[in-house]
């Protein structure tokens, strides 16, 4: 009889990884399944990363356009519908809008002190100056920010949206305004804010 530490005859079938695991081919296939599997991570990385910027960028333009909407909305409170408009390429025009009445809102930006002054225009159906509002600025508080309150932005109401303003003598074609006093540049960025619009305004077919 055999004593009872003796095995089987029949030595035991050995896997096919177990018997090649010191091998270059399992080596390489133990490789090209790290990569695919790393590349398959890194690929689903990038492309929902990517779906995730888009999602991002789309709410921040939709955040923008409710914000911009609002804006429309205080300068021309009874109009029921704002139609965005293909804006003329004018430099510091960053987009132009028509209410169902004939009204236009320009969304504007020129450069003042700290940088750029970005405003929204409104010029009514009949041709003036019907509003301003602030869209962006970084003026110093209590300096600049003085040409940026509804006093001096009242002084245009009701000009007609036509020709050049000017802080100068008047020429041809030039209307005379006066500035800020100590608020120069900010002044002036206001004044070319206005120039912009009333360029898009004759360009979109107006006075």
């Amino acid at each position: 009889m055999p004593s009872s530490n003796e095995t089987s005859a029949t030595p035991k079938k050995l896997s096919w990884v177990v018997r090649h695991r010191n091998g270059s081919l399992y080596t390489f296939v133990a490789v090209l399944i790290a990569a695919c599997v790393c590349g398959g991570v890194t690929a689903g990385v990038h492309y929902y990363g990517a779906q995730a910027t888009t999602a991002f960028a789309d709410a921040d333009a939709r955040l923008d356009e409710a914000k911009g909407g609002s804006q429309r909305a205080l300068l021309f409170p009874e109009a029921t519908s704002f139609e965005k408009l293909t804006a003329p390429a004018i430099d510091g025009l960053n987009s132009a809008y028509k209410t169902n009445a004939g009204d236009y809102v320009f969304d504007v930006s020129a450069t003042g002190y700290h940088g750029d002054v970005e405003l929204m225009i409104g010029i009514a159906s009949d041709g003036t100056v019907a509003g301003i509002q602030v869209v962006a600025e970084d003026e110093t508080d209590g300096i600049g920010t003085n040409a940026l309150t509804e006093d001096f932005f009242g002084t245009f109401a009701g000009l007609a949206a036509t020709g050049t303003l000017t802080v100068d003598e008047a020429g041809s074609g030039e209307t005379h305004v006066d500035g800020v006093s100590g608020a120069t540049f900010t002044s002036n960025a206001v004044i070319a804010d206005l120039n912009i619009a009333f360029e898009a305004y004759a360009a979109l077919g107006g006075n």
